[in-house]
């Protein structure tokens, strides 16, 4: 899961479904990933005038698991080469798309554009959810 989808869960949009919904997915990050939601949870939380308390609650809620950057540390350098020049900050969660042959949820185009790692937007899972 990229940082986007989780925060536009986390102050009630569209994603929050994907969460409720889809059964018996498993929905995994990177550490990376994981500090990017933390850091930007206080930020929405303002600018939403939402409670940056619960808010946290709720990230913890989700069940998102947390990879082991050892478990995809030999995917870096393919994903250095796919996205690196673009993106740098999703270097890791290339490497653990490609790691664990997951597709990657993510409303960012830099990673949609990838030929070599299937994404899902949160539009798209929800279209799935629904059919």
């Amino acid at each position: 899961m990229d940082a986007n989808a989780v925060l536009s869960a986390l102050i009630g949009g569209k994603a929050s479904r994907v969460f409720v919904e889809a059964k018996g997915v498993r929905f995994v990050t990177t550490t990376v990933v994981a500090g990017e939601i933390k850091e930007y949870i206080p930020v929405l939380a303002k600018k939403k005038g939402l409670s940056r308390d619960v808010m946290e609650a709720a990230f913890s809620l989700l069940g998102l698991e947390i990879v082991k950057k050892e478990d995809y540390s030999e995917q870096i350098p393919l994903a250095l080469d796919l996205i690196g020049m673009r993106d740098p900050d999703d270097v890791e969660l290339v490497a653990l798309a490609l790691a664990l042959n997951y597709p990657v949820w993510t409303n960012d185009n830099d990673l949609v554009e990838l030929e070599q790692v299937k994404t899902f937007t949160t539009a798209e899972i929800l279209c799935l959810l629904e059919g």
